[in-house]
C-alpha cells in the first residue's frame, strides 16, 4: 500500500481563484536584511534588576493613535493587494477598483505618493564577490579604492602652488585672459608644483627626473609651460599650455582651433580656446584644454623606472614590473584608433601622437593631448593648392605615429621607434603573433592606409574593450547605488537635532518624563549614548545605522527604552517614534505657539 499524493482542489466554477498572500511585513524585511550586522543594544549597569521589571514595563501608546495622523503629517502605506496588471486608461471608472499606484489613470485629483526607499539594497549579484564578513560593511559605502581615488582628484583640483619667498614677486601673473589662480604643472623656472597636481614631483620619486626641464620641446620646437587655472566665467579648472616666443603674424591662424572645439571624443583632451598674451613679458601663445587631475603620460607610466613598492604579504620593497599586458596594449590601440577616425573625418590630423602627449587619466583610459598646436604653428607652411595633399600625408603619418607609440609602449623604451626592426624582434618574443603582425602593418607604408582600415583590423578586440567598459560601468553603477539614498539619514539626523534641546520647550510638559515626547530623548540616548556590557561607549556604526534606518522606515518592531537613572523603562515601536518625530517637526514648521 503506497501513499497517494492528492492534488489541491481547484477553484469552484464561477468563483474567482484564491489569491495567495505573498506580502511580507516591514519588520520581517528589516530584521532579515540586518541579520548579518552585529548590533549593540543599550545595556544598563543593573541588568538583573532591569530584567525583572521588563514584564511590567508600560507599552507606549500615543494619545492620537486612534485619531490617525495629524494634519501636518502624511503617512503612506502601500496597499497589500496590488493588481499585477495596470487597468487600461480607456476603461470606465466603474470597471476596476481604485488603485493608489495608478491613480493618475483613474482620478486626476489624487496625489501619487513616491516610492519609499528605506532599506539599504544589497550589492548586485554580478558585482559582488567579496567575503561575507566584508559585505555588511561594504554594502553601506563606496569601494575604498574608488573612494580614495576620487578624494585625491578632489584634492588635486583645490591644490595650490608654493607661495613666493618673502620680498620676491611671484613669477606668474595674477590673471591671464579670463583665468586666474595659475599653478604650474611642470618643473621650470617656477617652484615645483604640489605632488597632488603632478605625481612626477612627489617627494622621493624618480619621476621627477622626467619633468619638463625648461628646454625647447622636442615635439613642438618651442619652450612650453603648463598651468592649472580657474576660469572666472564658469569656475572650472582648465590647463593652459603656453608656448614661449611664438610669432603669430596671421590672426586667422587661431581660427583652426574652432574646428578642434567641435570634436568631442572620450579619448581626446578637449580643446577650448587659444589666445596670445604679453603677460609673461614676451609674445606667448596659450592653448586651453580640459583639466584631468592626477593624469600621467604613457612615457611616465611605461617608459621610466618606477620606485620600489612594498609587497602586500611581506612588506618588503620590491621592484615594479614594467611589462605591459597585451590586453592593455589592445585597449590603447582601440581607443586611439577610434579617436583618429573622428579626427580624420573632421578634416584634421593629430600630429602629436607621442608618449609624452598621451595622457593616462584612469584605469587603462588614455586621452590624446596637445592637439590644435601644430595647426596653428603650421598655418602658413602650405599653400592652399597643396593643402589637401598635405592633409592626406599628415593623416598617414598619424597612423605610423600610432604604430611607433604602441611599439615604444610594448618595449618600455622611448627610443624603440628609432630601431624598428630590432624592436619588432623584441615584441615577437614577448607578445603574440597577432600583435606583432598588427604593429608591422601600422609601420608599413601602405598596409593600413586609413583609420577605418585600422579599426577593421582591431574588430575582435573592439568587442573585448567594449565588454570591459560595460563591466566597469556596472561597477560604477553599483557604487552609485550605495550612495543613492545617503541623504535619508542626513535629513533624519537634521530633524532629530532640530527638535532636541530647544530652549522654548524647556518647561513643556510634553517633554517631561510623563509626556509622550519623552520617548524621543530616550531614543536619542539609545542610538548615540549606548554603552556595551563593560560600560564603554558603543561606537559601532552598524548600531547607529540599524536604528536610524528602522526609525526612518517606521517599522512595527518594538524596542525597550530606559531612562538615564535606570528607574523607568518603556516599550515603544519605531512606527510610534516616527509619528512623534513628524508631529514635532510639523509643529516646528508652523512657527511659535500663540500665547
Amino acid at each position: 500500500m503506497g501513499t497517494e499524493a492528492r492534488a489541491a482542489p481547484g477553484p469552484v466554477d464561477g468563483a474567482p481563484p484564491a489569491r495567495k498572500d505573498t506580502g511580507t511585513s516591514l519588520s520581517n524585511v528589516l530584521s532579515s536584511s540586518n541579520a548579518s550586522l552585529a548590533t549593540i543594544s543599550f545595556q544598563p549597569r543593573s541588568t538583573p534588576s532591569l530584567q525583572a521589571r521588563v514584564a511590567e514595563a508600560p507599552v507606549f501608546v500615543p494619545r492620537s493613535a486612534g485619531a490617525g495622523p495629524s494634519a501636518g503629517m502624511r503617512v503612506h502605506t502601500p496597499p497589500a493587494d496590488v493588481p499585477s496588471r495596470v487597468p487600461p486608461a480607456s476603461a470606465p471608472a466603474g470597471d476596476a477598483p481604485f488603485v493608489p499606484y495608478y491613480s493618475y489613470e483613474r482620478d486626476e485629483r489624487a496625489v501619487r505618493q513616491p516610492l519609499q526607499y528605506h532599506l539599504c539594497a544589497p550589492p548586485l549579484p554580478h558585482v559582488s564577490n567579496m567575503h561575507p564578513a566584508h559585505i555588511a560593511t561594504m554594502a553601506f559605502f563606496m569601494d575604498p579604492t574608488l573612494h580614495e581615488e576620487l578624494h585625491r582628484k578632489q584634492e588635486a583640483l583645490y591644490a595650490t602652488g608654493a607661495p613666493p619667498e618673502p620680498g620676491t614677486a611671484t613669477p606668474l601673473p595674477s590673471a591671464l585672459h579670463v583665468y586666474h589662480s595659475l599653478v604650474p604643472l611642470e618643473r621650470g623656472d617656477a617652484p615645483p608644483p604640489h605632488p597632488l597636481l603632478d605625481p612626477r614631483f612627489a617627494h622621493g620619486s624618480q619621476h621627477a627626473l622626467t619633468g619638463a626641464s625648461g628646454d625647447p620641446s622636442r615635439v613642438f620646437g618651442y619652450r612650453t609651460y603648463a598651468y592649472k587655472a580657474t576660469c572666472a566665467l564658469d569656475g572650472k579648472c582648465y590647463v593652459l599650455r603656453r608656448l614661449e616666443g611664438v610669432p603669430i603674424a596671421q590672426p586667422q591662424a587661431l581660427a583652426s582651433v574652432e574646428r578642434w572645439r567641435k570634436i568631442r571624443h572620450p579619448s581626446l583632451v578637449a580643446v577650448r580656446e587659444a589666445f596670445t598674451t604679453h603677460a609673461f613679458g614676451d609674445h606667448s601663445l596659450v592653448f586651453v584644454y580640459d583639466y584631468h587631475p592626477l593624469a600621467t603620460t604613457l612615457y611616465m607610466e611605461h617608459m621610466t623606472v618606477k620606485p620600489l613598492q612594498p609587497d602586500r604579504r611581506t612588506g618588503r620593497l620590491q621592484p615594479v614590473s614594467a611589462h605591459v599586458p597585451e590586453r592593455v596594449l589592445w585597449t590603447y590601440a582601440c581607443q586611439l584608433a577610434g579617436l583618429l577616425r573622428d579626427v580624420h573625418a573632421a578634416g584634421l590630423a593629430a600630429q602629436c601622437l607621442e608618449p609624452s602627449k598621451v595622457l593616462r587619466t584612469a584605469h587603462h583610459r588614455v586621452r590624446l593631448g596637445g592637439c590644435a598646436i601644430f595647426d596653428v604653428l603650421q598655418h602658413h607652411a602650405q599653400a592652399p593648392a597643396d593643402a589637401q595633399a598635405a592633409l592626406v600625408q599628415r593623416q598617414r603619418d598619424d597612423l605610423r605615429a600610432l604604430g611607433r607609440l604602441l611599439l615604444c609602449t610594448a618595449c618600455n623604451n622611448v627610443a624603440a621607434a628609432h630601431t624598428e626592426d630590432a624592436s619588432l624582434a623584441t615584441v615577437r618574443g614577448k607578445y603574440s603573433a597577432e600583435w606583432h603582425l598588427f604593429l608591422e602593418q601600422l609601420l608599413a607604408p601602405e598596409a593600413l592606409a586609413s583609420a577605418d582600415a585600422v579599426l577593421h583590423a582591431l574588430a575582435p578586440h573592439l568587442a573585448e574593450a567594449l565588454g570591459a567598459s560595460f563591466h566597469y560601468s556596472d561597477l560604477l553603477e553599483a557604487a552609485l547605488m550605495r550612495e543613492l539614498e545617503n541623504g535619508r539619514l542626513v535629513r533624519l539626523l537634521c530633524k532629530l537635532n532640530a527638535i532636541h534641546e530647544r530652549p522654548e520647550w524647556e518647561g513643556d510638559a510634553q517633554w517631561a518624563e510623563t509626556g509622550e515626547r519623552y520617548v524621543l530623548r530616550l531614543f536619542r540616548d539609545l542610538v548615540f549614548h549606548a554603552v556595551d556590557e563593560h560600560g564603554r561607549p558603543a561606537l559601532d556604526l552598524s548600531h547607529t545605522l540599524v536604528h536610524l534606518n528602522k526609525l526612518d522606515a517606521g517599522a512595527d518592531e518594538k524596542i525597550m527604552l530606559t531612562s538615564r537613572d535606570e528607574r523607568n523603562c518603556v516599550v515603544v515601536s519605531y512606527a510610534d517614534l516616527k509619528k512623534q518625530v513628524e508631529a514635532v517637526w510639523a509643529e516646528l514648521r508652523q512657527g511659535p505657539r500663540q500665547p
